[in-house]
């Protein structure tokens, strides 16, 4: 039952981004075509002062690292992340790139192990590779920190209140000026930072995928 739950979740979830990514490229190219500006260049969206929304799903498996016991925990999430860049593109050769502030709220349905959901909140800070020349792929690496509420048990998490410590690293297309597709690996940590007298904690690693508009 939890396998056929997962792959129906994941279908559908990849589905939907797949027919979003499809409508935002066919309205990128329409939009292009009737813009009389000579050249595309996806890196004005990562100058100073640009935003960026995004909505992400994915499947992240636990435990992941050493386990010290920790029992499986696999869940999906599901996001829609607000970016802002900060300072525009700066440097040189594969180290140049902008940095970016974005927060993110999220949603997950726990389908192996115990409980049933986790929510919560992570403030990201993200660096975008842009290196001169680029065939419109912008590898990026993020690290970021929130909160969550879990009706995981207390046994492994000790409080329905718990802390959030996240990275990755991924990669995007850019299908048109304003629109791209990202791809990531994600680790998610959370534990209640020793505010509970059980604070087994939870880590979790899994893909991402997502589909962003700058503007």
């Amino acid at each position: 039952m939890n396998t056929i739950h997962l792959t129906r979740v994941a279908q559908l979830g990849w589905a939907v981004l797949l027919l979003l990514s499809l409508q935002l490229a066919r309205a990128g190219n329409q939009s292009e075509g009737t813009n009389s500006a000579p050249a595309y260049s996806f890196e004005q969206s990562f100058d100073s002062g640009r935003f960026e929304t995004t909505a992400t799903s994915g499947v992240l498996f636990s435990p992941i690292g050493p386990s010290r016991m920790r029992p499986t925990i696999d869940y999906t999430v599901s996001g829609m992340q607000f970016g802002y860049m900060l300072g525009g593109i700066q440097g040189s050769g594969w180290l140049r790139g902008s940095f970016e502030l974005a927060g993110e709220g999220f949603g997950s349905r726990i389908f192996n192990g115990t409980g049933s959901y986790i929510a919560g909140g992570t403030l990201w800070l993200r660096y975008n590779f842009v290196p001169p020349n680029s065939p419109r792929l912008v590898p990026y690496f993020q690290a970021g920190f929130g909160a969550v509420a879990t009706d995981i048990s207390p046994e492994i998490v000790g409080q329905s209140f718990n802390f959030n410590i996240d990275g990755s690293a991924g990669l995007r297309y850019f299908f048109s000026r304003d629109f791209c597709v990202n791809l990531e690996f994600r680790f998610q940590h959370i534990s209640n930072a020793n505010m509970a007298p059980r604070n087994l904690g939870i880590n979790a690693a899994g893909p991402m995928l997502g589909v962003s508009y700058f503007f």
